[in-house]
Parts: C-alpha cells; sequence; structure tokens
C-alpha cells in the first residue's frame, strides 16, 4: 500500500470545513516516525498484509504556495525523488491520487527512457506497480531529513516561478522533477551520496521484481477506488 506522510501544510491542504465540521482523509499513524513503520510496518484492520507481499511504500507530502498558485511537492521516503505538481482540488484525496498516480509514472517512464530501459520491462514495471498497490493510507507526520530535501525543492520550484516563469504543464513538472532528482543528497544510515533519480529507478526495476515474469492486471483495482 502506499503511504502518504503530510507535513503541517499538507495536512492542511487535505482538510475542509463544512457546517462547522472538519473532515479529512488523515488517520493517526501507527508510530511516531517513519523510519518506525518502515521497520515495523502496521496495516490497517481492513487491509491484508499478505494479499499485496506486505510492501508500504512511504512518501511525505508538502504544499507551498508560489505567487498565489499553491504546489504539492510528494517526495519518496526513500529515493528522495520528489513529484511536483499544482495542487489538486482542497480535500479531495481522489483527486490528488488520480494527479499523483499520473505524474509518478510518467515521471518513471521520461527517467526509465533517459536510462534507455527495455519499453517491455518499463511495461511490466508498471503492471506490477498496479498489482502491488491497490490500496493507501494518509497520516499526519512528517520527518525532519525528508523536510530538508523538501525544503531544497521549495527553494528551487521558487526560483524557478520568478525568474523563467511559472511551472504550469506536465511536462515542466517532469523535466523540473527529474532536475531536482540530479543533486547528490545524504541521509541518515546511508553510508554515502545518492542520487535519488538512480535509486527512484532501482525502486521500480529491483524492487518491484520484475524479473519474475508478466502478470494479470485485468482485475487490478486502481487508486480511484482506494480504501475509505
Amino acid at each position: 500500500m502506499l503511504v502518504f506522510n503530510c507535513t503541517k501544510a499538507a495536512a492542511e491542504f487535505f482538510s475542509v470545513t463544512r457546517k462547522g465540521e472538519v473532515l479529512s482523509c488523515l488517520e493517526a499513524a501507527p508510530h511516531k516516525t517513519i523510519a518506525e513503520s518502515v521497520a515495523t510496518p502496521v496495516f490497517p484492520l481492513d487491509v491484508e498484509p499478505h494479499e499485496h507481499d506486505g510492501i508500504q511504500w512511504h512518501w511525505v507530502v508538502h504544499c507551498v504556495t508560489v505567487k498565489r498558485k499553491k504546489y504539492l511537492l510528494v517526495m519518496d521516503y526513500v529515493s528522495r525523488y520528489c513529484l511536483t505538481f499544482l495542487a489538486t482540488k482542497k480535500g479531495d484525496e481522489i483527486d490528488f491520487l488520480n494527479m499523483f498516480e499520473k505524474m509518478m509514472l510518467s515521471n518513471f517512464m521520461f527517467l526509465a527512457n533517459k536510462k534507455g530501459v527495455d519499453s517491455v520491462e518499463a511495461d511490466l514495471a508498471i503492471a506490477r506497480y498496479h498489482d502491488k498497490f491497490t490500496t493507501c493510507a494518509f497520516h499526519p507526520r512528517g520527518d525532519r531529513s525528508v523536510q530538508g530535501h523538501l525544503n531544497e525543492v521549495a527553494w528551487h520550484l521558487e526560483q524557478q516561478c520568478h525568474k523563467d516563469g511559472m511551472l504550469l504543464m506536465p511536462n515542466q513538472f517532469i523535466e523540473f522533477s527529474a532536475f531536482m532528482g540530479q543533486f547528490p543528497r545524504n541521509a541518515k544510515g546511508r553510508s554515502s551520496h545518492f542520487f535519488a533519480n538512480d535509486v527512484f529507478i532501482d525502486t521500480w526495476l529491483q524492487d518491484l521484481d520484475v524479473e519474475d515474469g508478466p502478470v494479470d492486471t485485468t482485475n487490478v483495482v486502481y487508486l480511484s477506488d482506494y480504501r475509505k
């Protein structure tokens, strides 16, 4: 399952008030830190942990405003690859999930093509993604290390918007994300610097087990029907 850990700014974005009642898709996290959840995954009661290999893919969601436009920064906890796109409808997690998945797959295909990944292998990785990630959860939780990298992305985004114009089109966001993924990064527990672009691609091609052969996706439940 996909786990979206939301900073304070993102938590506010995913919350709306209707008739005096605050409505939000966020639910309390099972652990204080993301690292604990990665080490010891805990699944919601209505999710069968072993149905999809007990895999959790953690992301950290942040929201920033540049020249009156809101942008969502969604960073992969492991690779630190950051998807960047215009904010979707406030408080609408389905709208967010649709845009997130569209941008994530587009970014993967863009990077895979640049790296020379075989198209059949790339398609197989995407099929395995759809097979394994059919539900998700939103938690109000951040991470200091990830936040540092998110702040760096936010700074470059602001510079880009002020100097070269606002980012508005999908191809602009993909190119910006790939550009940010070229910077060397470090994180606690890593023995050396790493590059987000490389680790992100490796996540798809290794962790998603593309070498196992084709999978049947005829009964895949997509994130638009995620657990409520």
